[in-house]
Formats: C-alpha cells, sequence, structure tokens
C-alpha cells in the first residue's frame, strides 16, 4: 500500500461516525393525510381567484368573435365581422394610434425622469431625500378622479385641453413612480465599487453611468418602461376629463360606445387592449430572461 493510500484510510477512520437519520435528512417525510387536504384546499382556492380574475377577459376575448351586431353570451356564431368593421373604422384605428403615440412619449418622459431620480436619490445624503422620493412615488398614493379634476382645472387656466403632448406630460407623472421603485431597487443590489473602480480607471462621471451603471439597470429600466407606457395605454379617467373634442384615445372611445353603441366592436378594442398589456409584460419577462443568461455566461 503506497503513503498515500495509508493516509487516506487512517482520515476515514478518524473521521467521526454520521449521527442517526442524517442519511435520510435531505428526504422529505411523506405527508399526513391533513397535511394533503390542505394542499388540495389550497390548490382549489387560488383555482377559483384565478378563475374569477380570468374569466371575465376570456368572455370579452370570445365576445369579440360573436357573428351578430349586439352583445350575447353565450356566442350565436364565429365571425371576424367585428375585426374588420374595427381596422375599416377611421375613428377606432386614429384613436388606437393616438393612443399608442401618447403613451409612447409619456412612457420616454417617465423613463428618464424616473432612471435620474432614482440614481440621483441613491448616491445622494441629503437629509430631505425620503422626502423627495415620496414626492415622486406620491401619485400612485392620490385617488385618480383627484388627479384628473387637478389636471382639468389646469388645462383649463392654460386653456391646453386637448392638446396630447400634454397628456402625454400628465400620464408620464403617473408613469415616474413605477420607474423610480424599479430602478430604487435594482440600484440597491448594484455594486457601487464598479462605479468607483470605472472612476479610478480614469473614467469620467458621463462614461460610468452610459457603460457601468445604466446597462446593469437594463432590465430594471425596460420594466419601469413598460409599466408606464400600460398606465397611459389604457387609462381612462384622466382622458375623459382632458381630451376636449380632439384628442380621442381608444379608452375614451370605448367610453362614448359603451354609451351610445353596445356592439361587439367594444370587445374588439378591449381586446387589443388585452393583447397589448399582455404582449407588453411577456416582453417584460423576455427581456428580464435573457439579461440574466448574459450574466450567467
Amino acid at each position: 500500500m503506497s503513503t498515500v493510500d495509508a493516509t487516506a484510510s487512517r482520515e476515514r477512520k478518524a473521521r467521526p461516525a454520521p449521527p442517526p437519520g442524517a442519511r435520510h435528512r435531505g428526504r422529505r417525510s411523506p405527508a399526513t393525510p391533513v397535511e394533503r387536504m390542505l394542499r388540495w384546499v389550497l390548490r382549489g382556492v387560488v383555482a377559483l381567484v384565478l378563475g374569477f380574475l380570468v374569466t371575465p377577459i376570456v368572455i370579452v376575448v370570445l365576445e369579440s368573435f360573436n357573428s351578430v351586431d349586439y352583445l350575447s353570451f353565450p356566442l350565436e356564431g364565429w365571425s371576424l365581422t367585428h375585426y374588420r368593421r374595427f381596422f375599416a373604422d377611421s375613428a377606432w384605428v386614429d384613436a388606437s394610434l393616438l393612443s399608442a403615440r401618447i403613451a409612447l412619449l409619456a412612457a420616454l418622459i417617465a423613463t428618464v425622469v424616473g432612471t435620474i431620480a432614482a440614481w440621483g436619490l441613491a448616491r445622494s445624503q441629503a437629509r430631505a431625500k425620503g422626502f423627495v422620493f415620496a414626492l415622486l412615488y406620491s401619485p400612485l398614493l392620490i385617488p385618480i378622479i383627484v388627479l384628473a379634476m387637478s389636471y382639468y382645472f389646469t388645462f383649463a387656466d392654460l386653456k391646453v385641453i386637448g392638446h396630447w403632448q400634454l397628456i402625454s406630460v400628465a400620464y408620464s407623472v403617473m408613469g415616474i413612480p413605477y420607474v423610480l421603485v424599479a430602478v430604487s431597487n435594482a440600484l440597491q443590489q448594484f455594486d457601487p465599487e464598479l462605479e468607483n473602480a470605472a472612476r479610478t480607471l480614469g473614467a469620467g462621471m458621463t462614461r460610468t453611468l452610459l457603460r457601468i451603471t445604466l446597462p446593469s439597470l437594463t432590465s430594471a429600466i425596460s420594466a419601469g418602461a413598460l409599466f408606464a407606457f400600460v398606465i397611459a395605454f389604457d387609462e381612462a379617467v384622466i382622458i375623459l376629463f382632458v381630451s376636449g373634442s380632439g384628442s380621442v384615445t381608444l379608452p375614451r372611445k370605448l367610453w362614448d360606445s359603451v354609451r351610445y353603441d353596445l356592439t361587439p366592436t367594444l370587445a374588439v378594442a378591449g381586446t387589443i387592449l388585452i393583447a397589448v398589456c399582455l404582449g407588453l409584460f411577456l416582453l417584460s419577462e423576455l427581456i428580464k430572461i435573457l439579461r440574466e443568461r448574459r450574466e450567467r455566461r
């Protein structure tokens, strides 16, 4: 026997024996009947809650394929007639394009302001930064009807009701808290020593921000921007106060049609809103997954 084998044999003999049951410590003990019953009850409750939340959405989507010219459920037939009517009606198409334009500008403003504010608050040592954070976060706490009335009186005094650019600014105020929270949480996990290392190697503040900090915050910034876009795209209360007669967005058109024209075309518009929101959230998750995979490499 070689010296190495003799040494390994002595180490194995000197190693203490594992306590009883240690080999089975990683295994789960079989569930008792009560535990199994509680699991099935929990699953049933979760299924009921999901059904309660998803069923109205499914009904709206199915209603958009109804073959008749009035709202009815169960469906009396399947048809794409109302989709053709939606895209052939310039009023619906223009309202959808205006909503997208307003939402894009609002998301851009909210993303820029929210990201800069989050980065500044994270690097600031001022005592008032908590107050500034609360002030930027306050649009989520104020009732939407109060915001709508405030915007209405402000726009009416300035005589700018119906200007879609200012409507985008109003919606960006609602989107800033989402960007602020997302980026602030990401900055808490970001190592500031990376910025210090870049500055030590000769990079200026701007270059460090563009080459080190922002690339690390891509997922958070994208998520905040998507939330800001969704909020501006499908918000219906504020637009009723500040749209006037010249800026009819898709939610405003939906509201007017509910009052005067109940047809399955409403379900088509609702399905488009659902598809846009769902698509954006899936895009957010895809960006997050791709980002995590790139970091692992």
